[in-house]
């Protein structure tokens, strides 16, 4: 497992304590949409808890299927790449196994939730209908000075290193150290609460007229 690479003033992975556990999932894919045919070609998993990655969890996936050329050129995942990857029903067992009951997490998880919950579906018959937290969301409403909420950006405004963007498990490991620095400020603004998967899942959708601005640490 490599550790992550950052600053001084992004060590919230060292910061952030919870009793939670956490499963940080990104994927990299042919395209927008499962339903229409796209399919997933990498995951990559974080895992953390008690204010550290304590397990990753990645795989190139075969998709059945050619990639298109804008997407190798945006994620470098050619198709020679897919000779000899294993199948989408063997990596989806093993990222079920992997993940447990971690509370599942993503940057933009409407975006992965629908890959997660149409390959389980489709490769190993599971309707899997668990709520992820979405980094981007509770970004909006934690960091509310940021002009962007891109994970790129947020990452260069909170010095973490990305690593290689647009490869899965570089990803899911940016959205693991910003998801820390996010809990610590809610614990900081919040004491009294239990910041946990619950917590988030509700914060992530309330007004942000009622809520803090925490885009700088007090």
């Amino acid at each position: 497992m490599n550790s992550l690479s950052t600053s001084p003033a992004a060590t919230a992975v060292e910061l952030a304590c919870d009793a939670t556990t956490y499963a940080v999932v990104d994927f990299e894919t042919t395209g927008l949409n499962p339903h229409q045919g796209d399919r997933a070609i990498e995951i990559g998993i974080s895992l953390f808890r008690d204010g550290h990655e304590v397990d990753t969890f990645a795989s190139l996936i075969n998709p059945g299927m050619r990639i298109p050329a804008f997407i190798t050129q945006l994620t470098g995942i050619s198709n020679d790449m897919m000779i000899g990857a294993p199948e989408a029903c063997d990596v989806f067992e093993q990222a079920l196994a992997f993940v447990g009951d971690a509370q599942l997490v993503a940057h933009n998880a409407s975006f992965d939730r629908k890959f997660w919950r149409r390959e389980l579906s489709v490769e190993l018959g599971i309707e899997c209908q668990r709520d992820f937290v979405c980094t981007l969301m509770l970004a909006r409403r934690v960091f509310q000075s940021f002009t962007s909420h891109r994970l790129g950006e947020i990452a260069r405004v909170l010095d973490i290193d990305t690593g290689r963007s647009h490869r899965a498990l570089d990803d899911a490991r940016v959205t693991t150290v910003v998801l820390a620095t996010m809990l610590d400020r809610l614990r900081a603004a919040h004491p009294e609460q239990a910041i946990d998967g619950s917590f988030l899942q509700t914060y992530q959708k309330k007004s942000r007229a009622q809520l803090p601005d925490l885009s700088y640490a007090s």
